[in-house]
């Protein structure tokens, strides 16, 4: 098991990506923290998780909250007394801010910033310090393929996502000498219960093909399949990556 005795927090763990690397993490050894707003999927993940066999604690917080994240890292130390892994993996990307510049609501550009941009920089300005008293540790970043791309009626997310993309570069320089990796995983459309329903409208309009067009492998991806990344990226065999922008997409950005 590549994390075995690792502890690894993941945010946004209530559902999709964060609810897979969850499993995944466990099944690695890893004890989870799983960390989401929504306290009932959260305990329904928590019993995913221990129904394999896993050790995991569940956590009710929001990164947007500096009281939370500071109640996230004192649960995990009073638990399991150490922070191995940070996956910052909350995001958002409410249908309001699916528009250009011009018509995005500013509350809806604050939310996207403030999850899915400033969430990392609470959760690592917190952790960062116990990773380097401890002598080392990694963090993981969820970017997207747009964070590498433009595309239409996105500017909010893909801004959010390109500032993800860029911290993490900078976030590795930093803590590099510290033993500290930093990386992020750009994943392409995953089928998670919302792309699932999009996908089910998308074929009663005739409209699939044409999505899968943009994928050379011509399949959506899974979220299991983010995830074994993630775990990938927290264990010791990638132990000399840092700083590194992942395209885990079915080949999108290759195109």
């Amino acid at each position: 098991m590549r994390l075995k005795n690792r502890v690894a927090i993941i945010t946004g763990a209530t559902s999709g990506i964060g609810r897979s690397s969850a499993v995944v993490f466990s099944q690695e050894g890893a004890k989870v923290v799983i960390v989401g707003r929504r306290k009932k999927e959260g305990e329904e993940t928590l019993e995913i998780v221990k129904a394999m066999g896993g050790e995991a604690i569940s956590i009710q917080a929001d990164v947007t909250r500096e009281g939370d994240v500071d109640l996230i890292v004192a649960q995990t130390l009073s638990h399991f007394k150490k922070i191995d892994v940070l996956f910052n993996n909350a995001g958002v990307n409410p249908i309001e801010g699916r528009t250009p510049v011009a018509d995005c609501p500013e509350w809806a550009w604050d939310l996207i910033m403030d999850v899915n941009i400033k969430g990392i920089y609470r959760c690592s300005k917190k952790v960062v310090p116990l990773m380097i008293k401890n002598g080392g540790g990694v963090i993981i970043n969820t970017s997207s393929t747009y964070g590498f791309v433009g595309f239409k009626d996105r500017a909010a997310y893909i801004a959010s996502k390109g500032a993800v993309t860029q911290l993490t570069k900078s976030m590795a320089v930093d803590y590099g000498r510290y033993n500290i990796r930093v990386n992020c995983i750009c994943p392409g459309m995953v089928l998670n219960e919302r792309v699932k329903a999009f996908v089910e409208s998308a074929k009663k309009e005739g409209k699939l093909e044409a999505i899968l067009g943009d994928y050379p492998l011509g399949r959506l991806g899974t979220t299991e399949e983010i995830a074994r990344v993630a775990a990938f990226l927290a264990s010791e065999d990638a132990s000399w990556i840092t700083g590194a922008a992942i395209p885990v997409d079915g080949g999108f950005t290759a195109r």
